[in-house]
């Protein structure tokens, strides 16, 4: 018999609803921050990280969810000297001037807007005239903070320029240069600089995403070797080193903890686990942050193949738990990361409240633009135009396509058999303008619970377990016929 049976069934995000709570004037989308915390007194500006799968996060994909403030970790099947190219080539990223920007005239809709940033991935567009004089600026979030329809023109939800006022920085040398604008956006509240001409005519822009150091992190496994990888990244500037593998409570990896944080300055996350103790184990060794989570991803086929998982929803909690423990016994803090099962805002949303720090994610990014997958027409035919793209293609590291022998435990190819899947997922366009969305729901959600950050949200959320009836009503349309 089994050593233990535990009857109570596992949970997934999807079955738990967040309850409101009080929520003040300030306590608004627009007042709320979503930074978190990385490592000791290192933070992103958003809670989400691409995962190490080589269907999703490349070069392109990094430096896209670096500059809004996430972070990309580039897969363990790149070798050590690509993983340094291309943290050099990311950290090596500074500002440069938007020379000709998409622009828009007051008298466009706010759907042609919309379309435009959903297309180009942009999420701020000056508003001209036909000579090009600059009238102000359309942005996404000040069209969520507008009471408006997309029927409406631009200029009812732009931040309108005039001169002398602060609404908009604005520079009348077109001749600025790049060191110049930068000095100008430190000491600036505002995300971007308007260069105009002694007409008020628009020349360019710059923004202060630009400016700001991208955060990547690079995955390795624990096989003879690991340390060779290590030395050749971390001289480059690399911000995390993750362990990963599909199941990290053994002797291999906990001895590789151990190893790395005698040798290594740079933070280290470990995982994958989906128990306390394995927490626990890992912690004790020494692990800056904790990922946990198996069988939940869209692409695993651990738990059908080998009956090995555990729901996201009951491992975050279990791994939470073991976090809390091991912070009031040493008085460190380890971050927990929430990898599997997320597959759109609400589930961001349970994961957080549940104790989540970050969250990686592999199908949620893998459907975007900057993705590493391949992308195909609407005949599933490879496309390089972006305007004809409707599928990316995907595959789990456990795949026959993949083969990442290190991360599943292999140390042979006769051993291999997969534990992932391979295929499509549906095109949904640029990462910016979908993420800055998601983030303004999970914003949203915190405004409902009365917390100003996620620390807040952790303590303050009460989350209520559904029945499948429940479940049923609450998280689906119902009683009405589709358009």
């Amino acid at each position: 018999m089994a050593k233990d049976i535990i009857y109570e069934p596992g949970r997934t995000f999807g079955e738990f609803s967040l309850l409101t709570g009080y929520t003040s004037k300030e306590c608004s989308p627009q007042n709320i921050n979503l930074n978190t915390r990385l490592y000791d007194n290192q933070f992103l500006k958003i809670p989400l990280i691409s995962s190490p799968m080589t269907s999703v996060t490349g070069e392109e994909m990094a430096i896209a969810l670096g500059k809004i403030g996430g972070m990309g970790v580039l897969p363990a099947r790149f070798t050590a000297e690509e993983q340094a190219k291309i943290v050099t080539n990311i950290k090596n990223q500074d500002l440069s001037f938007v020379d000709e920007p998409k622009t828009l005239y007051s008298n466009h809709t706010i759907e042609k807007a919309l379309s435009i940033i959903q297309s180009y991935g942009y999420s701020t567009l000056p508003i001209v005239n036909k000579f090009r004089e600059f009238k102000g600026m359309f942005t996404q979030e000040n069209y969520w903070e507008s009471n408006v329809s997309n029927a409406d023109k631009v200029i009812n939800a732009m931040i309108p320029y005039k001169k002398g006022d602060s609404n908009i920085d604005v520079s009348y040398n077109p001749d600025i240069t790049e060191q110049e604008a930068k000095n100008i956006l430190k000491n600036s509240n505002k995300k971007y600089l308007v260069v105009l001409d002694n007409l008020e005519r628009l020349i360019k822009l710059a923004f202060k995403q630009d400016i700001d150091t991208i955060k990547v992190g690079v995955a390795t496994d624990t096989y003879p070797g690991w340390q060779k990888r290590v030395e050749t990244v971390i001289d480059t500037g690399v911000d995390l080193i993750v362990i990963d593998s599909s199941d990290a409570y053994n002797e291999n990896i906990i001895n590789a903890v151990k190893e790395y944080k005698s040798n290594y300055k740079a933070p280290l996350c470990v995982g994958n686990v989906i128990t306390y103790d394995g927490a626990m184990a890992l912690m004790d060794a020494g692990a800056d942050l904790v990922k946990e989570g198996m069988s939940s991803g869209s692409i695993c086929t651990t738990q059908k193949v080998k009956a090995t998982g555990r729901g996201p929803m009951t491992s975050l909690l279990e791994t939470v738990r073991a976090r809390d423990d091991y912070f009031k016994k040493s008085g460190r803090y380890v971050s927990v990361i929430a990898d599997g099962g997320i597959t759109g805002s609400a589930d961001m949303i349970i994961a957080l409240a549940g104790g989540a720090d970050l969250l990686i994610m592999g199908n949620y990014f893998n459907k975007f633009y900057e993705a590493a997958g391949p992308k195909l027409d609407e005949n599933k035919k490879p496309t390089n135009y972006e305007s004809k793209i409707r599928y990316v293609e995907t595959w789990g590291e456990g795949s026959d396509r993949a083969r990442n022998l290190g991360r599943y435990g292999h140390s042979h190819r006769r051993t291999f058999f997969a534990e992932g899947a391979e295929g499509l997922v549906s095109y949904a366009g640029r990462l910016r303008p979908n993420i800055e969305r998601d983030m303004q729901i999970v914003k949203a959600a915190l405004s409902n619970v009365g917390a100003m950050n996620l620390k807040e949200f952790r303590e303050k959320a009460v989350l209520e377990l559904n029945s499948i009836h429940t479940s049923s009503i609450v998280s689906n349309i119902h009683d009405i016929s589709s358009k």
